[in-house]
């Protein structure tokens, strides 16, 4: 059995189910998990009670959330208080609104994002480091445009259709960004 932090074994669970064409595995020891924290991991681990967010392994097509607005809002307070990093808030800013969180990966990087609905689906931008404005920035090897917008798919709009899922696909990225800083290529994507 791989180690719950094997980059190897994580990027291989994202190429099987980008394969298959599918969104990844329903649970288990291939499915990808992210925690409270950030932390990315293969598998529930099962060595704690403490919430996991499933990582979407490949592309989702938006959907709206039943209820309407209130009900969005609701779902979004729930995941924000036990699915995101602690000390997650809402900044309600006009034309920055959004949740804001922290993410430390497991090579001590911290990277600053605010997640929004935009009516469609979720975006999420990074607000810190400023990785846009580096002479060296390429948005396809570091999937994130010069707006600051992470490109968490390959659908127009770059969005995910869940908060939830929002979060965990850029607690996946700030890990794979993690690799590009260091010279490598993205680990995440099949044909990259």
């Amino acid at each position: 059995m791989a180690d719950m932090y094997d980059l190897n074994a994580i990027r291989e669970s994202f190429f099987a189910s980008q394969a298959k064409r599918d969104e990844g595995p329903q649970g288990g020891q291939d499915q990808v998990y992210v925690d409270r924290s950030g932390r990315v991991r293969l598998g529930s681990g099962g060595e704690t009670d403490a919430p996991l967010s499933k990582v979407p392994h490949s592309t989702f097509a938006a959907r709206r959330a039943p209820g309407g607005h209130s009900a969005r809002l609701a779902e979004e307070f729930r995941v924000a208080e036990t699915k995101m990093p602690v000390g997650t808030y809402y900044e309600d800013t006009p034309g920055a609104e959004g949740w804001v969180y922290e993410i430390v990966t497991e090579f001590r990087n911290t990277y600053v994002m605010c997640a929004h609905f935009d009516g469609t689906d979720y975006k999420v931008r990074l607000l810190e480091p400023e990785l846009e404005s580096l002479p060296d920035h390429d948005q396809h090897g570091f999937h994130l445009y010069y707006s600051g917008k992470i490109c968490l798919s390959d659908r127009p709009g770059s969005g995910q259709p869940t908060l939830e899922e929002a979060y965990a696909r850029s607690a996946a990225w700030a890990l794979g960004v993690d690799f590009v800083r260091m010279g490598h290529p993205f680990p995440f994507n099949r044909n990259q």
